[in-house]
């Protein structure tokens, strides 16, 4: 079981800042113990502010891709922040774009590499911003570096077996490295959509995840993501699925086309009272299991029911 557990509020959701704001600081009554935000820039950090001022949780980055970044300017802001919160908050990076060679040739870094780039951005940013750093990590390379330097590792849509398979390859970079795995965090979002209809529920996470596993028709069969949910066990599922997209079915017969096992390795969806099982499972081998909104509706109303229906003392 997680030993915290954390709230993911999304740009994506299509909520105000003082919305998401206001979720931050019921999500704190209802005993969450940090708070979390995704990244378009720096403005993300001024979000994790805003919400220690709201509600004093720990607040992070998930996660900024630093490529292309100035990272002095991001050093800079995360030490402010991480000043002004009392040590309160947590510094997530990613490699983002830089994997793929169109990104590095638009951005004038055609001979940047994954890896090495991410280790010296790793070094520095925990020269430099006080803040702990976090390491995005899918793959062996990453989750490995991840160990040998970073504070923490952030992967993202593992069920508990890869979580374990992660587990054991940050803990090679650890060794390596002459440093102990217990003192590298394991934190993960768990995407989790909640509505009184849980078939609107279902079609919402299957939404969200399809949006990784099957990248645009211009990436398809391609993209580290696709990658690490084949190394799931989905290939064949992928598979199925983009050969509906090829006969020309939308995005919600896609969704609803979904086998219950990919989504049950995805995250959490039903009423309010069918996720907590559900949560618990996803959960295993994660220090700080994110509570990641996935609102099967628009508007607030959609977002409170998540935050409300996965409340800790519900499940953890």
């Amino acid at each position: 079981m997680a030993r915290d557990v954390g709230i993911g509020i999304g740009n994506e959701l299509g909520l105000s800042e003082a919305e998401r704001t206001q979720l931050v600081d019921e999500a704190a009554r209802l005993g969450y113990t940090s708070a979390w935000t995704n990244a378009r820039g720096f403005e993300a950090l001024d979000t994790c502010l805003r919400w220690w001022e709201a509600a004093s949780l720990l607040t992070g980055v998930s996660v900024v891709p630093t490529p292309g970044l100035d990272l002095h300017e991001l050093a800079a802001r995360a030490r402010r922040v991480d000043a002004a919160t009392h040590d309160h908050f947590i510094l997530g990076i990613g490699a983002g774009g830089l994997r793929n060679p169109e990104w590095r040739k638009a951005h004038a870094m055609e001979d940047a590499r994954p890896i090495p780039t991410m280790r010296d951005h790793l070094v520095t940013l925990r020269r430099d911003s006080g803040a702990p750093v976090y390491l995005a990590a899918l793959g062996p390379r990453m989750l490995r570096l991840a160990g040998e330097l970073a504070d923490g590792v952030m992967p993202n849509w593992m069920d508990p077996k890869q979580l374990a398979w992660a587990r054991e390859r940050v803990a090679e970079g650890a060794r390596n490295a002459g440093r102990a795995l217990e003192r590298i965090v394991f934190a993960q979002y768990v995407r989790v959509s909640v509505d009184d209809d849980p078939a609107l529920a279902r079609r919402a996470l299957a939404k969200a995840a399809l949006g990784y596993a099957l990248p645009p028709s211009v990436h398809r069969r391609g993209g580290h993501y696709r990658a690490a949910f084949e190394r799931m066990g989905f290939a064949a599922e992928l598979t199925r699925l983009d050969a509906l997209r090829e006969r020309g079915a939308g995005e919600d017969a896609l969704a609803d086309a979904c086998a219950d096992e990919f989504l049950r390795a995805c995250g959490a969806w039903g009423r309010p009272d069918e996720v907590t099982a559900q949560l618990r499972r996803l959960a295993v081998g994660l220090d700080i299991a994110i509570v990641r909104v996935v609102m099967a509706r628009s508007g607030i109303a959609a977002a409170r029911l998540v935050v409300e229906a996965c409340a800790p003392a519900r499940w953890s």
